[in-house]
């Protein structure tokens, strides 16, 4: 069964639907490497919006990284959920998240990266990385501050505290929170207001503003210096503990 559907309706609408319930759409290098393709292919067949969602009802839009596939040693490397987002932020075509369910992690990396977001009031959304101590890269961090601002991002990453969906659509990450039987119909209306406009004209703007949402105004000596310190946190000895942990309790279940 594909981890990621992939469906395009008469308006040149397509739909990708995460589709690893058993392992609460937890990201893989398969899925990542699915959701890449399925992104490239609506921009082949010149898809006018695409709508990322999970499947109806689940109670976890996106888990995060599978922590099974991840590398202790090569956290920062190659990194398939970091490419998704890139692709997200730099293709032409609106992406529209659709939220049912709680988000962590990797999956609130994926609504940072698109266009707008409709979520039902139980999409709460937490990121857990420094919990264990592990960074991001200056380029995601500059990005996620142009989107929820500098005290609410730093209160997500120092203390891993979840947000309501009411607090995310506060804080400027999701556009609409409505009940989950208005969520289809809430998004679709979104849709529709994309497609009655310049398909040229959004991906104009989509190019420039996220051109100047992603700049961080720092040298690059700067940003090598701050990918340096990424590196030394990675070496930390607190830090390879907490991550050890996790691993060694994968390995025992």
């Amino acid at each position: 069964m594909a981890s990621v559907k992939y469906s395009k309706d008469e308006q040149a609408v397509v739909t990708l639907s995460l589709n690893r319930d058993e392992k609460r759409n937890a990201l893989n290098g398969e899925m990542g490497a699915r959701l890449l393709a399925s992104l490239e292919q609506a921009e082949r067949e010149e898809a006018r919006v695409v709508i990322l969602r999970a499947n109806p009802g689940v109670p976890v839009w996106c888990a995060g990284h599978d922590l099974a596939e991840l590398e202790p040693d090569n956290l920062l490397e190659d990194n398939t959920t970091l490419k998704v987002c890139r692709h997200l932020q730099s293709m032409p075509i609106p992406v529209v998240a659709m939220v049912e369910g709680s988000v962590y992690a990797a999956g609130m990396l994926l609504l940072l990266y698109s266009d707008m977001v409709v979520a039902s009031q139980n999409a709460e959304v937490a990121i857990t990385s420094k919990k264990l101590g592990i960074p991001l890269p200056a380029e995601l961090y500059a990005y996620w501050l142009r989107v929820m601002g500098l005290h609410k991002t730093k209160e997500m990453l120092f203390t891993a505290s979840t947000l309501t969906a009411h607090d995310a659509y506060v804080a400027g990450l999701y556009n609409h929170v409505v009940e989950a039987s208005e969520l289809e119909a809430t998004t679709q209306t979104l849709v529709e207001r994309l497609l009655a406009c310049s398909p040229a004209g959004i991906a104009n703007a989509k190019q420039q503003l996220n051109v100047l949402a992603a700049q961080t105004g720092l040298a690059d000596g700067q940003l090598a210096e701050l990918q340096q310190r990424n590196e030394q946190l990675l070496a930390d000895p607190d830090v390879r503990q907490r991550i050890a942990k996790v691993f060694d309790s994968l390995r025992s279940q």
